[in-house]
């Protein structure tokens, strides 16, 4: 397999580099091209065969070469933005605060590393896209810094009832690092009592999730340093439903709404004239069915306020 491996590689970039998806988001692009193997499977299966191609390899060898070539692609193309990201995820402020708040020692290279690595699994890629996209699109900036100033629900939520004490000014870069640890919540640990289990498969049995939390805590102060739980917690927890698990923090339900909002977020779309602001609207929708989704409404409702007044 390895012989064909260049020529493989060839052939993903063939497909990465097409004009009909060259400006597709990665997440977008990568699916586009997965949906294309899957819906050509015969044509590729002849093709493969053909002396110039793959003669020599069978077609489950040959979908698991291509599929690890475009993993290695999309590592690549998303491997800036992480860099981007993590490089100012770590504020002095929120270390600062974390370290006279029971401890803080994540290494912001190894954090890194760690993150790639978790990036390998479909699935584990497919959240941190999303988690980068909130981060890039300067979500948090925007409706950290506003709730901080109105001073009314999320902001009791976040300083009053999740008693986080940092300086108002650094709220967003509290939850854009907490955020960091979301996907997470999707990783299978692979040693010890939990060994195969992750957070998404056991949320609903307190007794084993907080097994699997402490095995996770573990790994991480291994591969990174020490993550105080509440910065990790926020993180995870913000996978859950705000009805199903009441308790969970402010942080969490901020986090969740900001995520998911990023993924449907358009930076390129132009507001037509009249029309609701795109932030405006897509909290006005979610709003009205925020039971669905698990998301907390009174945390929508502000954040529609909040996108009525900057025009966001």
């Amino acid at each position: 397999m390895e012989r064909y491996r260049d020529k493989m590689r060839d052939f993903v970039q063939k497909l990465w580099t097409n004009p009909a998806i060259m400006n597709t988001p990665i997440q977008k692009k990568e699916a586009q091209i997965l949906s294309f193997i899957r819906e050509n499977q015969r044509n590729l299966q002849e093709a493969f065969h053909r002396p110039d191609f793959f003669p020599g390899l069978d077609w489950d060898s040959a979908v698991r070469l291509l599929i690890t070539e475009l993993t290695e692609t999309t590592q690549q193309a998303l491997r800036p933005r992480l860099d981007e990201v993590i490089d100012r995820a770590i504020h002095p402020a929120v270390r600062s605060y974390f370290q006279s708040h029971g401890g803080f020692e994540i290494e912001t290279s190894r954090f890194r590393d760690f993150i790639l690595d978790a990036m390998r699994q479909k699935q584990l890629r497919d959240q941190y896209m999303a988690t980068l996209d909130a981060i890039s699109y300067k979500l948090y900036d925007r409706y950290a810094a506003a709730a901080m100033t109105r001073h009314k629900f999320i902001y009791n939520e976040l300083v009053r009832r999740d008693r986080v004490s940092i300086d108002a000014t650094y709220m967003a870069e509290y939850l854009k690092l907490a955020s960091l640890f979301r996907p997470l919540f999707y990783l299978k640990l692979r040693e010890g009592p939990v060994e195969n289990l992750s957070l998404a498969g056991v949320a609903k049995d307190p007794r084993t999730a907080r097994s699997v939390l402490i095995g996770l805590q573990e790994l991480l102060e291994r591969e990174i340093g020490r993550v105080p739980e509440g910065l990790l917690k926020p993180g995870l927890d913000s996978n859950l439903s705000s009805l199903d698990f009441p308790d969970i923090s402010g942080a969490a339900r901020m986090i969740q709404i900001l995520v998911m909002r990023g993924v449907e977020y358009n930076p390129d779309l132009k507001q037509d004239r009249g029309a609701e602001s795109p932030d405006k609207s897509w909290f006005n929708i979610n709003r009205r069915t925020a039971k669905n989704y698990g998301y907390d409404g009174k945390f929508l409702e502000e954040l529609y306020l909040i996108a009525g007044e900057e025009g966001w």
